[in-house]
């Protein structure tokens, strides 16, 4: 049985992330894990001068979190769930990251999903914040991030964007071939280039990761840097109609640059489909 955690704000763009979640384990036995945390705003507190009114405040918003989980149960409920989907609600109070970090040291998940909202209202960078924290923050689990208005359809093509500069293990390797088996899609590896002839080293791990992938359909592809690895794979994504973008999250990668917080506002890195996100296991 595989669990899944989706952190939800009520919004609509966490709901579609739910029906995505719902869709891409469908026929599959699943526990989804329902996440909202909720906390008192320093604003909040400045107008409440009393302990006892700060009580209700708490209390209010305590109940507005079970409330709401309770409204998302009743919404799948009458979307139809899968019979081999189980759902449970967890409401916290603190911090989003914090309460996200507990929530995976307490049980072992084997995805999250989250949906991402623009950043701006340009969406020149399609990481909301809360994303980019959970990325940086979470190193035991693949997260899966779910782009605004991406809806689910069909995983024919996962797109596997490395640069082949180290090692692979098998704990990083294993969510991509799940995913790849239960869809029966293609694994395209991209490599971006600004030689076009791979290495020793990297022929090696080139190498390594064919081993993982020989009972499955893979295929290679290496393409010029053209101007920025960002806009190499969205072109890339575009040509093949690539479903799911999956990259590994290690030091100096360029996911571990993508949320870099002194490079962010300089990098205009979007797509519409889903993003899995895999920590090195290193």
């Amino acid at each position: 049985m595989k669990r899944i955690l989706i952190p939800t704000d009520f919004s609509a763009n966490a709901w579609n992330t739910i029906l995505y979640a719902m869709e891409l384990y469908k026929n599959v036995v699943c526990e989804f894990h329902i996440l909202n945390t909720y906390e008192v705003k320093p604003v909040q507190l400045v107008s409440t001068i009393s302990s006892q009114k700060i009580g209700y405040l708490y209390d209010s918003i305590k109940i507005g979190s079970q409330e709401g989980l309770k409204m998302i149960l009743d919404d799948i409920g009458n979307a139809n769930p899968d019979a081999k989907h189980a759902f449970k609600t967890i409401s916290k109070s603190g911090s989003f990251i914090k309460m996200a970090q507990e929530t995976v040291a307490d049980t072992i998940f084997d995805t999250i999903i989250i949906g991402a909202k623009g950043m701006t209202e340009t969406k020149e960078f399609f990481l909301g914040s809360n994303t980019q924290r959970l990325i940086k923050n979470i190193h035991n689990c693949p997260i899966l991030v779910v782009p605004e208005d991406s809806f689910f359809q069909k995983i024919s093509e996962i797109a596997f964007a490395t640069d082949f500069e180290r090692i692979y293990y098998k704990a990083e390797i294993k969510p991509i071939i799940n995913l790849a088996k239960d869809h029966n899609a293609t694994i395209r590896m991209i490599h971006v280039y600004d030689k076009p002839k791979l290495t020793e080293v990297q022929n090696y791990n080139f190498n390594s990761l064919e081993q993982y992938f020989k009972n499955i359909t893979y295929d290679f592809h290496s393409i010029p840097d053209f101007s920025t690895v960002e806009k190499a794979i969205q072109a890339f994504i575009e040509e093949l109609e690539i479903d799911i973008l999956v990259m590994i999250n290690y030091k100096h990668s360029f996911i571990e640059r993508l949320t870099r917080e002194a490079v962010i506002k300089k990098i205009t890195f979007h797509t519409s489909i889903p993003f899995l996100i895999i920590p090195s296991d290193n």
